[in-house]
């Protein structure tokens, strides 16, 4: 018999999965899909999306122009169960491949997502979700300075 908790934990998963593999394609629609239809989205500059459309919509330019050689990795996922079925999900991520609008090279950044993933009916949704970017937050020349 297959484990309840094991099964939903790969839901779980499989979301985090989708939403690296939709942000690697540069594709807002399927990024958009894997949220409520009514989900929010606050972006590593504190832009909140409201909306499944505006999800896409506010997504558009940024993997058409900023972020379109970029590479999302996710380095650790942590699921704390709210319910049976809702999950306090923590991503731990680093980018690769910014640019600026020029079209200048940036450096990688790392940084933690948290999402609010949900069942609804037969599928795992994220009903909300927060990015954050902790690449700036410590510099080496920070430390060994007494």
């Amino acid at each position: 018999m297959v484990n309840q908790a094991t099964t939903d934990t790969t839901a779980v998963e499989q979301v985090v999965k989708k939403l690296a593999n939709a942000w690697n394609s540069h594709n807002e629609k399927d990024l958009a899909k894997l949220f409520r239809e009514d989900g929010e989205f606050t972006d590593v500059s504190g832009q909140l999306m409201r909306g499944r459309a505006e999800i896409e919509q506010l997504h558009q330019h940024p993997f058409t122009t900023t972020l379109k050689h970029a590479i999302l990795s996710i380095k650790d996922v942590r699921i704390t169960w709210i319910t049976p079925t809702s999950a306090s999900v923590d991503v731990h991520w680093t980018t690769t491949g910014h640019q600026t609008p020029a079209e200048q090279s940036l450096p990688a950044r790392n940084g933690l997502m948290n999402l609010i993933i949900v069942q609804e009916q037969d599928q795992w949704l994220i009903a909300i979700g927060h990015s954050f970017d902790f690449t700036a937050t410590y510099r080496r020349s920070d430390f060994g300075k007494a």
